[in-house]
This record gives structure tokens, C-alpha cells and sequence, in this order.
């Protein structure tokens, strides 16, 4: 059921401390690492803080639960991080640095290990020169594991968050150059969750935007969210946000 290139990485290693997010990829992977070295040869750590929305540690902890591994949770803020507060083009590698050290001390000299996988490498994303900074490993990348493939492993290994959307840091609501500020994250964490439980929608983006709210919906739920566009902007300007509007090209 494990892929023979990502069971030959993890069965290198004497123990492994897994960054386990609540999403699919660290799921998995901590998955994995449990049925090929037993749960007691595994350590998973969860970052809790201000810019992880709280379901997603919820998620983590379940997972953790299910698999019977040692879980623990380092809470991190990065707003006392400069580069962070300012938002460069490059926030994401400073934030990941220094939650990664935290998690090797953490990690009580097993492997860290992160969710990365193949299609990540792919992609833009400053976090990864941290990882390869600190020696951090991937072994889902590693194994050339596609997301597709993450996927289709996480419902094999009979995981929840087989179709689990993702659910990335709050701090990516905000783009690059526009300041992150705890009150801002406040205001976008619970417009996100107010909107959730009135729109019954799963996925959904409130990006923030000089103080206003840009909301980002899927394409098939454009027409739906449109037709409460008073509801919602009723909502979100009472939570602070100067002015409402929808993305027309829609979250993907």
C-alpha cells in the first residue's frame, strides 16, 4: 500500500518527528511513517498560534489521536518577527525558518520531517530554501509523489482528510507588501469562519486588502454567493472591514 520509494526513505531513518499541519500531505505522511516504523518511532508536532486557523489544529490532533502517535504543539507567533510583519515578497521563508528550528528542538534528535510532495517543488514558494537551510526532509518529494497521488494515498490508508480542501496559514490572505497585523488576522479568521457556517461552504477566501475584504469563492458557487451579496457584506462590514467586494475569476 506504501509506495516502495517512500517506504525505502522512511525505513533510512531511526525515528522521525513529522510536521503534521491537519492537511492531507502531513497526513500522510505521518501515516506513512507510523505503519512503516510504528508509532512509537514517531513524534508528530503541530504549530498553533495566530496565523493557523483553529480547525486545522483541530484536525491535527485527531490525526494524531487515530494514528497513536506522541503529539505535540509549539505554539508559534511570527508577529514578533520583523521580515514577517512587513510581508515581503519572501515572508513565507522567513516564518517557516523559525518555526523549523523550533520543531528540531522539538523533535528530540529524530529526522524532521516535512509534507512537501513533488508538485510542490514546482511552484513558487520561498518556505522551501528553509527546508533545504536546516536539512529538514521530504519524503514525499522525495519519492516523487504527486498531490493527485497524496490523495489517492490518503484514502487507502483510510485518512478523513482524503478530501480535506486545503488550508494554508491565515498570513496568506494578505498580499505581498501589505503589512500582517494580529488584528487584521483576527478580523479575517472570523469573517472566514461567519461566513463558512452561513454559506455552508467548505472552501472559501477572505483576503485583505488595504482594509477591505476581497472575497474568493469557487466558480460554482459564484451565482449563490452573489445572489446574498447584501447578507455578506452586511457581515463583514460590521466586522471592521471598509469595503466588500467578490473576485470574479473565483479560488481554484
Amino acid at each position: 500500500m506504501i509506495p516502495e520509494a517512500l517506504e525505502r526513505i522512511l525505513r533510512s531513518f531511526p525515528a522521525v518527528a513529522v510536521a503534521l499541519s491537519g492537511g492531507v500531505d502531513s497526513a500522510v505522511l505521518a501515516a506513512a511513517a507510523v505503519r512503516i516504523l510504528g508509532p512509537e518511532r514517531v513524534r508528530t508536532l503541530t504549530a498553533v498560534g495566530p496565523i493557523f486557523p483553529f480547525e486545522e489544529g483541530q484536525w491535527a490532533r485527531r490525526t494524531a489521536d487515530l494514528l497513536g502517535t506522541d503529539h505535540r504543539e509549539v505554539f508559534f507567533d511570527p508577529l514578533d518577527l520583523p521580515a514577517f510583519l512587513e510581508n515581503p515578497p519572501d515572508r513565507c521563508y522567513y516564518c517557516k525558518r523559525e518555526l523549523l528550528v523550533r520543531f528540531q528542538e522539538e523533535a528530540g534528535g529524530r529526522v524532521l520531517c516535512d509534507g512537501t510532495q513533488a508538485d510542490d517543488l514546482r511552484s513558487d514558494r520561498p518556505g522551501l530554501r528553509a527546508l533545504r537551510e536546516l536539512g529538514v526532509r521530504s519524503p514525499l518529494a522525495e519519492a516523487g509523489l504527486s498531490k493527485e497521488e497524496v490523495r489517492a494515498l490518503a484514502r487507502n490508508l483510510g485518512l478523513p482528510q482524503a478530501r480535506k480542501p486545503p488550508s494554508p496559514c491565515l498570513a496568506t490572505r494578505f498580499p505581498p507588501g501589505e503589512p500582517v497585523r494580529r488584528e487584521a488576522l483576527v478580523r479575517v479568521a472570523r469573517a472566514e469562519e461567519t461566513l463558512r457556517k452561513r454559506l455552508g461552504l467548505e472552501v472559501l477566501r477572505v483576503r485583505f486588502v488595504r482594509g477591505e475584504a476581497r472575497l474568493e469563492v469557487p466558480p460554482s458557487e459564484m451565482e449563490r454567493v452573489f445572489a446574498r451579496r447584501r447578507e455578506i457584506s452586511r457581515c463583514l462590514l460590521d466586522l471592521g472591514f471598509k469595503r466588500v467586494s467578490l473576485d470574479l475569476i473565483g479560488y481554484f
